[in-house]
């Protein structure tokens, strides 16, 4: 039956179906584009804030990693570490003098904590502490080994001077 109906449809009558059709899809068709035009750029806009919060919480991660500082059991072993490799090269030098100990342990202590600015180990951040150990045990510097080393005999000669002294007039 609706093949009778189109056969009976003048050929400007088929012409005309496709406008009539385009009419009525048209504004069908543009809606269905401003649609899809305003949720793409919703969903920009969507992946924008979420690029932004993961930038954030990256510099707040970043942020608590630098500002948590070593443990208590960190900042000794990196105290042990210093007084360890102050022995070792005070030893090739042939030196146990407490006060030589101390003063050479206390120049790699205060080159450390330049290297990170700060005025106690306990500031040592957390994710550092790798390193810090690292700068403790190949810390070499000759010049102040020797002058340390220097000190320690110059003390050395002069206590071994007054013992002498302390001896001669009790013999004499």
């Amino acid at each position: 039956m609706d093949e009778k109906a189109l056969s009976t449809l003048t050929p400007e009558q088929t012409s005309v179906i496709p406008a009539i059709v385009q009419q009525m899809m048209g504004p069908l068709v543009e809606a269905m584009a401003k649609l899809l035009e305003n949720n793409t750029a919703a969903l920009q806009q969507l992946s924008a804030a979420q690029q932004v919060q993961n930038d954030r919480l990256e510099a707040l991660e970043r942020q608590i990693r630098l500002n948590t500082p070593v443990t208590r059991q960190q900042v000794r072993y990196l105290s042990a570490a210093m007084k360890e490799h102050t022995l070792e090269l005070l030893d090739k030098s042939s030196i146990s003098d407490p006060k030589a100990v101390r003063k050479l342990a206390g120049i790699i202590k205060k080159d450390v904590l330049a290297d990170y600015g700060i005025t106690t180990l306990e500031e040592i951040p957390k994710h550092e502490y790798n390193v810090a150990m690292h700068n403790i045990k190949t810390w070499n510097n000759m010049r102040i080994v020797r002058e340390v080393v220097k000190e320690a005999r110059k003390r050395e000669e002069e206590a071994a001077e007054a013992a002498l002294a302390d001896a001669e007039p009790a013999t004499g």
